[in-house]
């Protein structure tokens, strides 16, 4: 055969074992060696903590993806740079961000409580020096 078999809708009954990586199986092979790893063809496959490895480039959307895929297409990775465009989380919070360290960082409303809070403070008490100051020099 150099060509596609077409089967028209029809199945092909009676598959023997397969012997070589391009065989054809039949669905009971198949759900056999996905149950060995937790899953069936109807379901998820439970990997028990094991990893994928050399998976392509993604080409839609429900395809899985290696860490390098994420970085580059979700994250907007450029070499060493990231994310050099601005970042839209539609509307979803941002969770677990660590103390600001540099002016550009952002920061999370506890941290911007508390520096409000010592602000107000230390003006509180500069005003109030200064009222106390300025009537000592009045009397």
């Amino acid at each position: 055969m150099a060509r596609d078999l077409n089967m028209d809708g029809r199945h092909v009954p009676y598959l023997k074992e397969p012997e070589r990586s391009h065989h054809a199986v039949t669905k009971g092979y198949a759900d056999t060696k996905l149950s060995l790893l937790g899953g069936s063809m109807q379901g998820e496959i439970g990997m028990a903590g094991k990893r994928i490895s050399h998976l392509g480039e993604p080409q839609h959307d429900n395809d899985a993806l290696r860490l390098s895929s994420a970085n580059d297409y979700y994250l907007r990775r450029d070499r060493a740079n990231w994310m050099r465009a601005d970042l839209s989380v539609g509307g979803f919070r941002v969770r677990g961000m660590a103390n600001p360290q540099t002016d550009q960082d952002g920061v999370n409303l506890r941290t911007l409580q508390a520096s409000v809070a010592s602000f107000t403070s230390a003006a509180d008490k500069v005003v109030g020096d200064a009222i106390t100051n300025h009537a000592n020099i009045l009397n």
